[in-house]
């Protein structure tokens, strides 16, 4: 593969999903509610703040409640409205009174540790460009990851009746380009969707040419709430910068 993998997540050599890093906010969750008490470790997550604007947390930063629904720590002000600490006590069994405030947020992928052939660090909820050496085109497909509650498992694209690990497509040598991620067309009301389903979804798709290249204009412009596809074409039109996706902190 044309990029390298992040020595700080490789030393780990696990891959995690949603379920298991639930699993280990549950089992740290004396840890992750106390103030002096900071994580540095695999894996970092991102999720959604708002329209064009994603945030990035390192384990012990977030948690997830009972529905599956992110919480994020946050410690601006700008946040204090949306600071839910009913959640808080149901979860930790106390306020957790100097934390800051917890942030119902939209989960938007794990750090892979996996960068792409422009050096970009690929998360899971990519929307990936793939090519063979060769220059075959396999087109554009979502990252998700496949494990255990051990950490086994992959990352990579699932297809139809199989999938595409990053690994082989590191020993095969293929072009990987980040173009965009899923998160278009968000809803903050849904109830949480796993990235590993999104990711079927996407890449089953049966799209014609048209199609394709509006769901590529799509992913450029997250994170967005707009439900309608002309808002998404109209910014390409427009010439409007792509959204904040490829700015990664």
């Amino acid at each position: 593969m044309k990029g390298t993998m992040n020595a700080r997540c490789e030393q780990t050599k696990r891959v995690f999903n949603e379920e298991t890093l639930s699993m280990l906010c549950k089992q740290n969750k004396a840890e992750i509610g106390y103030v002096g008490h900071k994580h540095r470790l695999c894996p970092r997550i991102r999720y959604v703040i708002g329209r064009n604007r994603f945030g990035y947390a390192n384990f012990g930063d977030f948690f997830f409640c009972h529905d599956g629904g992110l919480y994020v720590w946050q410690q601006s002000e700008e946040f204090k409205e949306g600071h839910n600490p009913y959640i808080v006590e149901e979860y930790f069994g106390n306020s957790c009174e100097g934390r800051g405030y917890a942030l119902r947020s939209i989960f938007a992928g794990i750090d892979t540790g996996y960068e792409d052939c422009n050096g970009s660090r690929m998360f899971t909820g990519d929307v990936v460009l793939v090519k063979e050496d060769s220059g075959y085109e396999f087109g554009t497909l979502c990252l998700a990851s496949a494990c255990d509650l051990d950490g086994k498992g992959f990352y990579g694209f699932p297809l139809d009746n199989h999938s595409l690990t990053l690994d082989t497509c590191r020993q095969n040598n293929y072009h990987l380009e980040r173009i965009g991620t899923i998160f278009y067309q968000l809803n903050p009301c849904n109830e949480p969707i796993a990235l590993w389903s999104q990711a079927v979804h996407y890449n089953n798709a049966r799209c014609d040419l048209e199609q394709k290249k509006t769901r590529r204009t799509m992913a450029r412009y997250t994170p967005n709430f707009d439900q309608e596809e002309w808002k998404y074409l109209g910014l390409e039109v427009l010439g409007v910068e792509e959204f904040n996706w490829n700015k990664i902190i």
